[in-house]
């Protein structure tokens, strides 16, 4: 028995009739005659009754085609999955994670491309959003998760995906540190540790204008990074601002994380890459990070 005999029979079965059947097959009508009864031969008994106006099913009839759509939907099913393994997604995707979202959105959609699509090879460093931009545009990344906004993002395709509350770096003794939540006014007088704007220029004005009215911050200190920023401030060297899943990772003594108010000023995370060149594995990073950033 044959699944091509198999599917003619059922055909023949829901139409009663072999000429409207073989219309449904777009076979002619000998055909499907022949194959229901080689059919009937392999399984050694009747399965129609046949009158010049009418096709009636046997009782064996009745029994075979109890099963047989079954079978079929199964068989469809396993040379669906056996194609799909085929031409599962194969290759390399490089990526950079941004430092100040260690945990979060980029996570979540990295790990479900990884559960997705477990034969690309996926190589992850965490860089600042300058750095990750210039290995973008020079062809050692295919994507990056960055802070937005992008300064001169004309030949990048941007997709918002998230947003990450920030948060207050104080020392313990600070008298600021005894406030459940403080508010951007609070630190306007306060001198500030912060990073290198070339490190991310476009983050870093935006912290100016959300936390500091546009103006700049007395600075105390530039230090490299957040944990070198954490550990000024552990010092009793000024305040600073990273973002609260970065702060999340970090834990230091002398230090207390402060968070905003609400409504609490929430920095945006990117996926970027270059809107030329996109992979087929890049394209599936893509409409994972869409879905999961829309929920």
């Amino acid at each position: 028995m044959h699944l091509r005999q198999l599917r003619t029979f059922v055909t023949v079965a829901h139409e009663r009739h072999f000429g409207r059947a073989a219309r449904r097959l777009h076979i002619a009508q000998p055909a499907v005659s022949q194959q229901i009864r080689i059919l009937e031969a392999d399984l050694g008994t009747r399965l129609f009754e046949r009158t010049s106006r009418s096709v009636e099913l046997t009782a064996a009839g009745h029994t075979l085609l109890a099963g047989a759509p079954d079978i079929l939907e199964r068989m469809a099913k396993l040379a669906e999955a056996t194609r799909a393994t085929g031409r599962a997604l194969r290759g390399e995707l490089r990526l950079n994670y941004a430092r100040t979202a260690p945990v979060g959105i980029a996570t979540d959609i990295v790990e479900e491309f990884r559960r997705r699509h477990p034969d690309v090879t996926l190589m992850t460093d965490t860089a600042n959003t300058a750095r990750s931009l210039v290995q973008l545009r020079d062809g050692a990344l295919e994507a990056a998760f960055v802070r937005l906004p992008v300064i001169d993002p004309s030949d990048l395709a941007i997709l918002e995906v998230g947003r990450d509350p920030l948060v207050a770096a104080l020392p313990t003794g600070h008298r600021l540190a005894r406030r459940r939540t403080l508010r951007p006014a609070d630190l306007r007088n306060e001198r500030l540790v912060f990073w290198p704007r070339a490190n991310g220029p476009g983050f870093h004005d935006w912290i100016v204008e959300h936390l500091f009215e546009g103006e700049m911050p007395a600075v105390a200190r530039i230090e490299p990074d957040t944990e070198q920023m954490v550990r000024a401030v552990a010092h009793g060297e000024g305040c600073a601002v990273t973002t609260a899943a970065r702060a999340s990772m970090l834990s230091m003594r002398g230090v207390a994380f402060k968070p905003f108010a609400e409504p609490a000023p929430a920095s945006p995370l990117g996926l970027v890459w270059r809107s030329a060149e996109i992979s087929p594995p890049l394209r599936q990073l893509v409409t994972i990070a869409r879905k999961l950033a829309r929920r």
